[in-house]
């Protein structure tokens, strides 16, 4: 752990910290490193140490402990951990592991949040091979008591909702039940989560979604409202953001 923080310090960019701290507004701490000297450290230390060969649950543990450690790339280290070396060896099974960094408070920020998802957790969904039991656990964490728990409970599913019902028959019914769930809470991070996940959903469910936004406008902030039905048709669009605003 003291190696990469090492190395993530020496390669640490004053301008490129200072805007990244303006761009999250400080929600997490940065050191300064960009994302692709983040994963040339990481890999080179995968190499160096021959972690390859570690058991797998040691090397997953490693993993969430860089997601343990205060800096945003120490995190993203371990997302790519995860993302680019172990996501082949993960299965369903896992996601009870891999919830930790949120029960245990290490993901506690939009941005770190969304990578686990999009790197991580979308990546899995799309495949394990029980993809139905895998993503009614994920969609299970709609009822955590972690804001970003929840959130993620919604992002994980946005590779998969692009799809529809089309591989899988199950998969509008899920998301729509995760959306309904984060909606009834007006915390921004929540309501973007179902604007999100709806957004990609309507590539093949317009129907659906504009149901549902129907259906639950009186819950939607503008801004979930606007990114839920931004690829509908431009009528029922309208329908639902008359004045063209996002907030």
């Amino acid at each position: 752990m003291g190696e990469l923080a090492q190395r993530l310090a020496a390669e640490a960019d004053e301008r490129t910290r200072d805007w990244w701290n303006r761009y999250l507004k400080g929600t997490t701490e940065f050191r300064g490193v960009p994302m692709a000297g983040i994963r040339k450290i990481a890999h080179a230390l995968w190499h160096e140490h021959d972690l390859a060969q570690w058991p797998r649950a040691r090397r997953v543990d490693l993993a969430l402990t860089f997601l343990a450690q205060r800096y945003a790339e120490e995190k993203l280290a371990g997302i790519l951990v995860l993302a680019e070396r172990l996501l082949p060896e993960l299965r369903a099974e896992d996601i009870s592991i891999l919830a930790k960094p949120f029960e245990r408070g290490h993901i506690d920020d939009w941005s770190t949040c969304d990578w686990y998802c999009v790197k991580v957790l979308a990546r899995l969904l799309g495949r394990v091979d029980d993809r139905h039991a895998a993503a009614e656990e994920i969609a299970a964490w709609r009822h955590a008591d972690n804001l970003w728990q929840r959130r993620a409970a919604a992002v994980s599913f946005v590779e998969l909702a692009s799809r529809g019902a089309r591989e899988d028959p199950w998969l509008p019914d899920l998301v729509l039940e995760v959306c309904a769930a984060n909606a009834r809470d007006p915390a921004r991070f929540s309501q973007t989560s179902v604007g999100w996940v709806l957004r990609e959903l309507s590539k093949a469910e317009p129907e659906r979604v504009a149901s549902f936004v129907e259906q639950h406008q009186r819950l939607l902030s503008r801004e979930a409202r606007y990114m839920a039905t931004e690829r509908l048709d431009p009528n029922v669009r309208r329908r639902f953001n008359p004045s063209g605003a996002r907030r």
